[in-house]
């Protein structure tokens, strides 16, 4: 009995590939995260280009967190309320138009200003269309396999959109240097398109993309309230709020911190600083498929939670050994990048449990016309929490960066352990 529990899974992933519809939408999203990464890295480089300011630099990013809490609960009820494979191409195609627009906005005669606050006004309208985006394609996945194939679907979901941006970041920089950053936008706005159009082959009933009719009278301030309130009397919902808060203030604190750690505590210059950040889209992806393999079979609330345990112990590991052997003679950055960097994978990879549970977690415990709306909810307070994270990279100047990676993976494991009692993590 447990050898079917084990190899279920691969099954269910090889089969959620032979659904035409999941098919589809797997392509759509393929492509469109590959593109994504292009935008992502030249918005930064445009705006640097234009203003000379590294100062600037952080603005776009801080506007993409804004946006993200200012339309993220509206979004998901209007998501809930609109058909999703709609609300998808939509999205997909306004996007497309945006991002044609700024390679155009470059060319014009404007002045700088002009120019600045057009890709910023930008930046911020794509974040706020994709909270739209994302609670309705989160929602289509059940929709196009069985119950039974859910989790392989997450899983190849989400180890696709990982590999995709792994390549498309390593693409991108290319292309930038090539032929400059213009070519970024026009590659970015095709994959949109190209995401719209596989979308458009989904064929499902419309009473599978649609919500029920009853959902389309309620006002907007009702919709929001009806999924706080579901989420909050919802007992494993409650608990994956919570750490939807607490998780991602270690995250969004790594992020900065650990330019410092590969530059100033291991001495591994920019290239250690790249090989460190791409350890992760390496054990995101690597632990997504092999998780995926057996979560079937696992307790939702356990998958997250061991999942978060599983980043805390592999940051402290990561961290504690080269810290550990900076005091021994003969030991250099190859040395000390060589020790780290396995057990950053470590840590990825036990995200990708987080990801995988909180995903499957909000489809199989809200109700259809519930899910973009749950699903934002979570997403709105971990965006902000990861924020309020990378806000505390100042501390830097008291503190060691290495040593403040070390507190943050102990304060993600003692959250995970911590989790890990209460009862409605235990389902």
């Amino acid at each position: 009995m447990s050898n079917v529990e084990v190899v279920a899974p691969v099954i269910s992933r090889r089969q959620v590939l032979s659904s035409r519809n999941f098919r589809a939408l797997w392509l759509s999203q393929a492509i469109s995260t590959f593109g994504d990464k292009f935008t992502e890295i030249a918005i930064p480089i445009l705006i640097y280009n234009i203003t000379g300011s590294p100062i600037q630099l952080g603005f776009a990013f801080i506007l993409q967190t804004v946006s993200a809490v200012i339309f993220g609960l509206i979004a998901g009820v209007l998501s809930d309320r609109w058909d999703r494979r709609h609300t998808m191409i939509g999205s997909d195609l306004i996007r497309a138009v945006m991002i044609l627009a700024l390679p155009i906005i470059v060319l014009m005669p404007l002045s700088l200003t002009v120019k600045l606050v057009l890709v910023y006004s930008l930046s911020f309208l794509m974040a706020a269309v994709k909270q739209f985006f994302l609670p309705a394609k989160i929602a289509l996945i059940p929709e196009t396999v069985t119950k039974e194939q859910l989790v392989a679907a997450n899983s190849l979901d989400q180890a696709t959109m990982t590999l995709m941006m792994f390549f498309g970041a390593g693409a991108a920089g290319a292309v930038i240097d090539w032929w400059g950053v213009q070519t970024a936008f026009f590659i970015d706005g095709g994959t949109f398109l190209l995401s719209a159009f596989f979308v458009a082959l989904i064929n499902l009933e419309k009473s599978r993309t649609s919500p029920p009719a009853s959902t389309k009278r309620e006002t907007l301030k009702d919709g929001i309230l009806e999924g706080l309130g579901f989420v909050w009397q919802t007992p494993i919902l409650k608990g994956t709020l919570l750490l939807s808060v607490l998780a991602p203030l270690a995250i969004g604190a790594m992020q900065p911190l650990l330019l410092l750690f590969a530059r100033e505590t291991i001495q591994a210059g920019n290239f250690g600083y790249g090989l460190l950040e791409a350890s992760f889209g390496l054990g995101l992806s690597l632990g997504v498929m092999l998780i995926g393999k057996m979560a079937s079979s696992m307790q939702r609330g356990r998958l997250l939670t061991g999942g978060v345990i599983g980043m805390g112990i592999g940051q402290i590991i990561a961290v504690a050994l080269p810290l550990t052997m900076l005091r021994l003679p003969g030991v250099n950055s190859w040395w000390l990048l060589g020790v780290t960097f396995p057990f950053f994978v470590l840590g990825a990879a036990a995200n990708g449990a987080v990801l995988l549970g909180l995903r499957t977690i909000v489809q199989e415990n809200s109700p259809r016309h519930m899910i973009g709306r749950v699903f934002n909810v979570l997403n709105m307070l971990s965006s902000v929490a990861i924020t309020l994270g990378a806000s505390t990279a100042g501390l830097a100047k008291i503190w060691d960066a290495g040593l403040l990676l070390l507190m943050w993976g102990v304060f993600l494991t003692i959250v995970g352990l911590w989790a890990s009692m209460w009862k409605s993590m235990q389902a």
